[in-house]
């Protein structure tokens, strides 16, 4: 039996890697997520790509994914909210605020992916995540960035936060 017998349609395998690769892959995000724990997760912006980076790359679809953080800055719950098309991703405002209210965050980072490889926002990128920004404002809960993870021949991540579009 290969691996790819135990692979079931929500564990797709990711286009142009091989089966090595996807097994390193996995095995580095198994650590690098016990490492997240327990450490701050801003506390390189490498290691916060990176981690983000190795959870997307399996994925075929736009994924949103919220990372809760406590005080400190170490992650609560890493929360997949919704999982989307080739090109687009519901995203509930209430609900990333009802995941922050419930897990007593304090802040947040918030996250998807282009599958197209290219990780520059979208107008309505930039509009949904406005809307977070300010619903989170009401309530003290911090949005530290959004990052937007795209893959092309090197992986890349668009930061919200440095392009200046978080509205702070």
């Amino acid at each position: 039996m290969t691996r790819h017998d135990l692979i079931d349609i929500t564990d797709p395998p990711a286009p142009g890697f091989s089966e090595a690769e996807i097994e390193t892959i996995d095995a580095a995000r198994v650590i690098l997520r016990r490492h997240v724990r327990a450490t701050a997760v801003l506390q390189s912006w490498t290691m916060l790509t990176d981690y983000l980076a190795l959870n997307a790359v399996r994925e075929r679809v736009e994924v949103f994914r919220v990372l809760l953080l406590d005080r400190k800055n170490k992650l609560i719950r890493d929360k997949i909210m919704s999982r989307g098309s080739i090109d687009h991703v519901p995203v509930y405002v209430s609900e990333v605020l009802r995941s922050a209210l419930v897990l007593d965050a304090s802040a947040l980072i918030l996250c998807h992916n282009h599958p197209s490889g290219d990780p520059q926002p979208s107008q309505a990128d930039i509009d949904m995540t406005q809307k977070i920004v300010d619903a989170c404002r009401v309530m003290s809960i911090t949005v530290h960035d959004h990052l937007i993870v795209g893959f092309g021949r090197e992986q890349a991540a668009f930061s919200m936060r440095a392009a200046g579009m978080l509205g702070d």
